[in-house]
């Protein structure tokens, strides 16, 4: 070629555009259509030989989908032809053609749409270019029937009034296409359903106050729960009841709904007696979790709620929802707690009542044990099961214990040597705390015989105080306890 531009020339150049172009087809346009036919244009003036479509997309910053979708446009408008598929390739066609030519300038099965379309409405309302454009891209696209397209805008006229929006109607349009929507049959059963669903969502927003119109979002709300989780329309009524504690909104109900399917599991039907079980089964877990002082009404701990009752009566959980909730404890320490229990055999409230003050009392014996050694250092389960020997097999009472605690004032491990003393004492049929002072007497005589030393007056050692002892100290052993229950579940 022996003459050219630089390459720079077509930016400081001009692309004519027809004032036609911007009188008749640039108003209905959208506004990504007229980005692409302007770009296209300004390229038949100056071509590139690498211009592709993903070139043309990232200078527009546009998708090679939407760029197509406006050549379709353009080319139902006669304004480009597509003269090649692999790759895709267009002619623009002259705007003057139709002056000179007397050649079409509208799509012919275009306009017979677009006249369809005004008679649904029985030409009370105008759609505006885009509107019908993107109406009839559910016909192209999603390959619905314009049969079916009237239809829908037929029944978005009659259940949310003449002045929906097109953006609504195409929501209903993509659910119609998921559903493989292609008779007029199968349309109007589809309509049919979206009508009861609009129907159901407006009594739910009455039963909560509300007189405005469904929207979209509460709609597919409401079709969620009625068709994917099984809700019947009587069913999510009564749940309504459970929004009155709050501000009632669809959200709030969509969150009481999903506890109860996540409950009941996919594929289950839920009608209005599921309801009532369900209120009833949050009521047991709300006292049980107002009892404990911590916890959410959950799907999960509705679930723990479950296997508690199972196994346990409601009063009992309630009991141990109490002794969890004296040291912070959660719903999952009361399910250990049980089962603690229930391995010793306790499975009413009096053998559990008996079982809290025996406890009681001897985590006071292990602190006073503490306190007569002076031990910093807590006691663990194996302490408190030597104990519950001493007491329940050796049969020793506390105060003949803590009177016999004397003996092992200064070992190095005084709760075993504590033990042999007390087998000791069992074996002689030495129980009584009468005896056990002459035996520590009888030590301390002999302790001083053998260091050559006179014992002196009678001195009250401080454990034979014990009836004079407030034996009523923080309960630290039972947090001891109820923290090994969270992480061991061996003890309660």
């Amino acid at each position: 070629m022996l003459f050219g531009f630089e390459d720079q020339f077509a930016l400081f150049d001009m692309t004519p555009v027809d004032n036609q172009f911007i009188q008749d087809y640039l108003p209905a346009a959208r506004g990504d259509d007229v980005r692409v036919y302007l770009y296209g244009l300004m390229r038949c003036y100056h071509p590139e030989k690498e211009m592709t479509l993903s070139r043309m997309g990232t200078e527009l910053g546009m998708t090679e989908e939407e760029i197509l979708k406006a050549y379709r446009y353009w080319e139902r408008k006669r304004l480009v032809r597509r003269v090649s598929d692999d790759p895709p390739a267009w002619r623009y066609i002259s705007l003057r053609r139709g002056l000179t030519a007397g050649a079409e300038t509208v799509d012919p099965e275009y306009e017979a749409f677009v006249d369809s379309v005004y008679g649904v409405f029985d030409h009370g309302r105008q759609l505006h270019g885009a509107e019908i454009r993107t109406c009839y891209e559910w016909v192209e696209e999603l390959k619905l029937t314009e049969e079916a397209v009237l239809m829908l805008l037929k029944h978005m006229e009659q259940s949310r009034g003449k002045n929906f929006t097109i953006k609504s109607a195409e929501q209903v349009a993509l659910q119609m296409a998921e559903e493989g929507i292609r008779t007029a049959e199968e349309a109007e059963d589809f309509l049919t359903r979206d009508q009861k669903i609009h129907e159901g969502t407006k009594a739910i927003l009455r039963r909560m106050g509300q007189r405005n119109p469904p929207s979209e979002d509460q709609m597919a709300l409401y079709r969620k729960w009625t068709k994917d989780w099984g809700f019947t329309p009587e069913a999510i009524s009564e749940a309504c009841a459970e929004t009155a504690k709050g501000t009632p909104t669809m959200g709030y109900l969509d969150g009481i709904l999903r506890r109860m399917h996540e409950r009941a599991g996919e594929g289950a039907s839920i009608g209005v007696q599921g309801v009532h079980q369900e209120q009833r089964e949050q009521e047991r877990l709300r006292k049980v979790l107002d009892t404990l002082g911590s916890g959410n009404m959950t799907a999960e701990n509705l679930k723990t709620m479950a296997r508690l009752r199972e196994n346990a009566s409601e009063e009992l959980i309630l009991l141990a929802a109490r002794e969890c909730g004296r040291t912070g404890g959660r719903l999952r320490d009361v399910e250990k707690m049980l089962a603690s229990w229930r391995e010793k055999g306790i499975v009413t409230v009096p053998e559990a009542e008996k079982y809290i003050r025996a406890f009681r009392a001897q985590s006071e014996l292990l602190l006073e044990l503490r306190k007569t050694w002076g031990l910093d250092q807590r006691m663990g389960k194996k302490d408190r099961e030597m104990v519950g020997l001493w007491e329940s097999e050796l049969g020793f009472a506390p105060e003949a214990i803590l009177l016999a605690a004397e003996a092992a004032a200064g070992a190095v491990r005084p709760m075993p040597y504590l033990d042999k003393i007390l087998r000791d004492y069992a074996g002689r049929n030495i129980r009584t705390t009468e005896q056990i002072r002459k035996e520590l007497e009888e030590r301390k005589r002999r302790n001083a015989a053998s260091a050559g030393e006179k014992p002196g007056p009678g001195r009250q050692i401080a454990a034979q105080q014990y009836s004079q002892r407030d034996y009523s100290g923080p309960e630290e052993t039972m947090e001891e306890v109820l923290a090994r229950l969270r992480g061991e579940g061996t003890d309660a």
